[in-house]
């Protein structure tokens, strides 16, 4: 049996940030997660196990800070079977939750990158006052679509670590 959401925008920023040493270790909550998508660009589809509720099939339509979100949870054999059906069109990462921020840590071909988001209201919110501490900002990525999670996944795994030495060299500049 699958349950649904009805869709809704979703109000995120995100920022490619530099994590200190040893700090991952202070956060208490995190989740692993694996995400494969089927569709990718303005729109997108993916399936993601890992979390709580189980194995989530999202659609995405839209950039940047406001997107128009629907998630359907499905049973896990209908996870496995798009995950067949996404190739290599996935990403791993562990997601830490710090108050209301995430920060994504990537795996694989993508070690290294750290994104952090938080969720918003409206888009003119104001940011909650305090970055995590030992959380360095870069520069915000939100309407720099090769950092969503779907521009992440189309990358080959060489594009995928010249991205993120890229991403890292440009601050020495």
């Amino acid at each position: 049996m699958c349950s649904t959401m009805a869709g809704k925008y979703e109000v995120e920023r995100r920022f490619l940030v530099r994590a200190e040493k040893g700090l991952l270790a202070t956060f208490d909550e995190c989740r692993r997660l694996k995400q494969g998508y089927l569709l990718t660009g303005e729109r997108s589809l993916r399936i993601r196990v890992g979390e709580n509720r189980g194995a989530v099939l999202t659609a995405k339509v839209g950039t940047g800070v406001r997107r128009l979100e629907t998630e359907v949870v499905v049973p896990n054999e209908i996870a496995e079977g798009l995950f067949l059906k996404a190739d290599q069109q996935v990403i791993e990462k562990v997601r830490w939750y710090i108050g209301p921020w995430e920060l994504d840590q990537f795996l694989g071909s993508l070690s290294g990158l750290f994104l952090l988001e938080v969720e918003l209201e409206r888009a003119d919110d104001e940011l909650p006052d305090r970055l995590p501490s030992g959380v360095e900002v870069i520069r915000e990525v939100t309407e720099d679509n090769q950092f969503t999670s779907s521009g992440l996944a189309v990358l080959t795994g060489p594009e995928q670590r010249t991205l993120v030495e890229m991403a890292y060299s440009e601050r020495s500049s």
